[in-house]
């Protein structure tokens, strides 16, 4: 489980419209006993929510059980400590998938018992990363333990899904950053907008709050101008290609495109000459993708 910010700071992931009702059942869930599984991408706020939900139950995290099966640790030793407990215990699961075969079965049969017991006496967490879903949505071992559970699943939408909040967290971000760096930077060129909302952000909220944090830090003025960016800034963050089958030529050459125009903020001589081709064709492929605005 990662680190947690501030509650003052942090808030903002559970406002807006998009995300309320999800935020309405969160709290409700966490006024019973019932088991949460959240599960989400890297940098949606997982570990923000269950924090959420600890405070709602009164449960200091100091007191958790983390059963985090990316490091070694003695678990069936810890299990054995749940079962025996006289008092509430408040356990999260995290990288289940990374599990030996036999612990998660030891696992399984312990809650099979647990969620029957009238008065139980456990709290259950479960932090599920996305890329874990193809193995559980498998056949196996894994599988059979997330089947139990996953009827009391919440699912986390990622940035993209919640991109029409993007001015909401880039002043939220601004303001952060001036408060933390001692600068006073008072708005944003729309055209780092343009950028937002068509970069793909691997890690989601964190990296866009990384990313205004660092053009705060660059800038010198009171405004953060597109243009004032060195282009190599952009180099590590521009949308990798990774080659899969199914993929049609047409959409690698729109994603081509789409980060050359970024690389050169919107130079369309620049991005043509990149590209190898005319500034006139690559005009029309502009029109045909309906990537105008980034250029």
């Amino acid at each position: 489980m990662s680190s947690k910010r501030s509650k003052s700071i942090s808030e903002w992931i559970c406002n807006g419209s998009d995300i309320q009702k999800i935020r309405n059942q969160w709290i409700e869930t966490s006024n019973s006993n019932l088991p949460i599984l959240i599960i989400g991408e890297g940098g949606v706020g997982k570990s923000f929510w269950i924090q959420r939900s600890l405070e709602q139950r009164n449960i200091s995290p100091s007191h958790l059980v983390n059963f985090d099966f990316s490091y070694p640790f003695a678990f069936s030793e810890s299990l054995e400590k749940i079962k025996t407990s006289k008092q509430i215990v408040t356990i999260l699961i995290d990288r289940i998938t990374k599990a030996k075969p036999e612990e998660v079965l030891l696992l399984q049969q312990w809650w099979k018992s647990e969620k029957y017991e009238e008065k139980s006496k456990v709290y259950l967490y479960w932090e599920i990363h996305s890329e874990e879903l193809e193995i559980l949505n498998q056949k196996n071992v894994y599988s059979d333990f997330y089947d139990q559970l996953k009827s009391f699943r919440f699912e986390l939408p990622n940035l993209k899904k919640r991109i029409s909040e993007l001015p909401f967290f880039v002043s939220q971000f601004l303001e952060e950053a001036n408060t933390e760096l001692g600068k006073k930077i008072s708005g944003i060129e729309e055209e780092f907008f343009v950028f937002f909302k068509n970069k793909s952000f691997t890690k989601n909220f964190s990296e866009l709050r990384d990313m205004i944090f660092a053009l705060v830090g660059f800038s010198t003025g009171k405004q953060l101008y597109w243009k004032q960016i060195p282009s190599h800034f952009f180099e590590n963050h521009l949308s990798e290609l990774e080659v899969k089958p199914g993929i049609s030529l047409e959409s690698y050459e729109k994603e081509i495109i789409k980060a050359n125009l970024i690389y050169t903020k919107g130079n369309r001589e620049k991005a043509a000459k990149l590209l190898g081709i005319s500034e006139r064709n690559l005009y029309r492929k502009l029109h045909e993708y309906h990537l105008e605005d980034l250029s």
